[in-house]
């Protein structure tokens, strides 16, 4: 749910956001906690009903009198979509104005930049989002994730090595789709959704997938760069003279702290590992897998170096995310901490290193969600 640093100006937007806010409450309790008058509240909620953003649900006890109506948003009144590609496959969510997902799709299909790659995949939007019977009006627009670097205003690919996309422009999309379009990196549509239900202002967000990115989030926003948006650190150098790193550099935070680097001996592989790999080795290693228990052991001492370094250039909280949280347990943690404790220059008892809240499809939720904020922020 989106938190509202500032209510818009209007009696319309602040009654608006409150119920947002409140999810269900009375015209009394309206009238009240924003000292509005009976008549200007009535006046207001008829305009919400009217534009249908609004609706009755249900009742709240009688407290002696008649029953007060319940009133809340329609939470369908506008929905955005997000689609994620991957190197072989694409998902397609829709999201409400709560970024609740109200259906997702997945589809093989390996990325290419052939003109038939984004015909197939946006009639497949398309047949997404009539099935889901919203008119045009009420999409808010389809936020597009993938591993890359994107300009500022979401148009361009500036860096795309991982899916061989450097240069890809929006209009590969818009030429098939009638909505608003935008690009976003992988790692920030992640930590988007990470944030969304929380009340996080501050972190480091470690996005770990088969590749690493990351995000560093300052007073709830992505701290913005003038051309690399929130920071690469995947690429700042652990290890020097270490594995080589797609980028052209070797030592990269990249090649020590993915996902691949956990469970391939082969940085390079191609294909990489796939999540049926990532299932065996954190079954071997819960069984007690020496193997395993040694790779692991050795991954996580890269991981608290990395962390480390990030934490000695910024005190905040780090939040792991990606593929890895969904296997994460408290000892893992626990014992990223005493590594970390272990080698900085200033211990500290306080429990920062925490894991994602995962869920299913965060990238694909993430993108949407801006087009869902950017309504709520300006919607009156």
């Amino acid at each position: 749910m989106q938190n509202f640093s500032e209510g818009t100006g209007t009696t319309l937007g602040r009654i608006y956001q409150f119920l947002y806010q409140q999810q269900k409450t009375s015209k009394l309790e309206i009238s009240t906690q924003l000292q509005l008058s009976r008549p200007t509240v009535t006046q207001a909620l008829k305009e919400l009903s009217d534009r249908k953003l609004i609706e009755k649900n249900g009742y709240f006890a009688s407290t002696g009198g008649r029953k007060a109506d319940a009133l809340s948003i329609v939470s369908s009144a506008k929905i955005a979509v997000g689609l994620e590609l991957l190197a072989e496959r694409y998902e397609i969510v829709a999201v409400d104005l709560y970024g609740v997902c109200l259906r997702a799709e997945q589809h093989p299909l390996p990325f290419s930049m052939q003109e038939d790659y984004f015909c197939k995949v946006c009639a497949a939007v398309q047949t997404f989002i009539g099935e889901l019977a919203f008119p045009l009006e009420r999409i808010l627009g389809i936020g597009i994730v993938l591993q890359g670097l994107i300009s500022s205003d979401g148009a361009r690919v500036t860096y795309g090595k991982i899916l061989g996309c450097t240069g890809l422009t929006i209009d590969r999309f818009t030429r098939y789709l009638p909505y608003s379009c935008r690009m976003i990196h992988d790692a920030e549509a992640a930590a988007t959704a990470e944030l969304w239900n929380t009340d996080i202002q501050n972190a480091i967000f470690f996005h770990i997938r088969n590749n690493l990115s990351g995000a560093l989030i300052v007073d709830g926003c992505f701290l913005k760069g003038n051309e690399l948006k929130s920071g690469v650190f995947e690429h700042m150098t652990i290890v020097t003279g270490g594995r080589p790193c797609y980028c052209g550099k070797c030592g990269c935070m990249e090649t020590y702290c993915s996902m691949r680097a956990l469970l391939s001996e082969d940085p390079d592989r191609d294909p990489p590992p796939t999540p049926e790999e990532a299932d065996r080795f954190f079954c071997a290693l819960r069984a007690g897998n020496a193997v395993a228990a040694a790779r692991w052991d050795r991954y996580l001492h890269d991981l608290a170096l990395a962390i480390d370094n990030l934490h000695m250039l910024i005190d905040y909280d780090v939040i792991l995310g990606g593929h890895l949280a969904a296997y994460l347990q408290p000892e893992d943690l626990a014992a990223l901490h005493r590594l970390v404790a272990a080698r900085t220059a200033f211990p500290t008892d306080r429990q920062f290193i925490k894991r994602a809240r995962c869920g299913t499809n965060p990238n694909a939720i993430g993108a949407a969600l801006p087009f869902v904020r950017e309504f709520l922020e300006t919607v009156f």
